[in-house]
């Protein structure tokens, strides 16, 4: 039989979904913005200010790929549930000479 907790599998998609709502919420522009606007006319103050997109953009690319992690615990789970029962089932029919 396959020895699978399909609950801590949904446990770590649980937390992995949280996880990844967390990073999806942060926002590096109330960060970035004090230093861009120290430095306005400054090559530093534009690099600055210029850098929260991407960063965004970087944030956004792990969230979706820890969100994706998350679905794969859940699909494993219930995959291993169904390959179990059809473990089961053959089995059963096996032993009882179906």
């Amino acid at each position: 039989m396959l020895r699978v907790d399909s609950d801590s599998l949904r446990a770590l998609a649980s937390g992995l979904t949280d996880r990844a709502d967390d990073i999806a919420d942060m926002d590096p522009t109330a960060a970035v913005r004090p230093t861009a606007d120290a430095m306005p006319h400054s090559a530093f103050g534009g690099a600055a200010a210029d850098s929260a997109l991407p960063i965004l953009a970087a944030y956004q690319a792990m969230a979706e790929r820890v969100q994706s992690m998350a679905d794969a615990a859940t699909v494993s789970a219930h995959s291993y549930e169904q390959a179990e029962a059809a473990f089961r089932a053959q089995l059963a029919q096996y032993l009882t000479g179906q």
